[in-house]
């Protein structure tokens, strides 16, 4: 669904438009909105993204100390800081996102995973998987989500992501190749300047990046109101920065000073 310009300034799908995205996600498991973000907002962000990725990878030691402890072969799992502009209120609290998340997960959805993915050239496939199962082993209506902004065009070159549409609902059994070979799949072909939300439980994987450059996108969890995970901090600064709208998603969480944040780190 790609946004006209007019719902791109009002910040808001209209309700004919918002019940069709929203039975696409239930029908499918997830939908992807087109012309959200201006170009020249995502390179900003972007530059600012590649410079903590590559001190991130430098930390560890480079990308042969992270053999066997990413998401697969050249697929880099990272917990950004959110320091301005890698978390800004547009990011976290899009309004067209945030229109969407209300009518899939209620009026007060909250938000404790500030997390990005990265394919970086030469990087592998991945087992097919789900990020999170049902709640108490039985088929419910979505509680947990993933917001999926693509810093760069996704191809099929570059590694853009395939997932088995329909599979979110599907309960027991092991979940792996072989079975996913009997679902059709598609691949997640889209521009920058797009948003994907998707279902944590539809079944999915990571696709090489046979191009020459890192094929990167957020992922952003939200959650239903009643969840509870782990809090993050954020910093100050970044807390002044965003909406009250966005506060309110974050409200779970810690508010430190700039100097004491320390993004999440897995494990933690």
């Amino acid at each position: 669904m790609k946004l006209t310009n007019d719902e791109k300034v009002a910040g808001e799908l209209s309700p004919e438009r918002l019940n069709k995205a929203v039975q696409t996600f239930n029908d499918v498991g997830y939908v992807v909105i087109e012309n959200v973000y201006d170009a020249a907002f995502l390179d900003t962000v972007r530059t600012a993204y590649e410079t903590e990725l590559a001190r991130f990878i430098q930390s560890k030691g480079g990308i042969a100390a992270l053999e066997g402890k990413t998401f697969g072969k050249n697929h880099i799992g990272f917990f950004p800081p959110l320091h301005l502009p890698l978390a800004h209120t547009q990011l976290v609290a899009q309004p067209v996102a945030v229109q969407l998340m209300q009518a899939l997960l209620g009026a007060d959805p909250q938000c404790a995973f500030f997390h990005t993915n990265t394919a970086l050239p030469g990087s592998g496939i991945q087992p097919v998987h789900r990020d999170t199962g049902h709640l108490m082993g039985v088929a419910h209506p979505v509680a947990t989500l993933v917001l999926n902004i693509p810093l760069c065009d996704f191809t099929i070159a570059n590694g853009a992501t395939e997932v088995w549409p329909g599979t979110h609902p599907i309960l027991g059994g092991v979940l792996d190749d072989e079975r996913a070979a009997a679902f059709p799949s598609v691949r997640t072909e889209i521009s920058v300047g797009s948003f994907i939300l998707r279902d944590m439980r539809m079944w999915h994987r990571g696709m090489p990046n046979d191009s020459d450059n890192p094929r990167t996108m957020y992922a952003i969890v939200y959650e239903r109101g009643f969840i509870r995970t782990p809090v993050i901090t954020v910093p100050r600064t970044t807390w002044e920065s965003w909406s009250d709208t966005a506060r309110h998603i974050f409200r779970h969480n810690q508010v430190v000073e700039d100097t004491e944040h320390t993004p999440r780190v897995w494990g933690a």
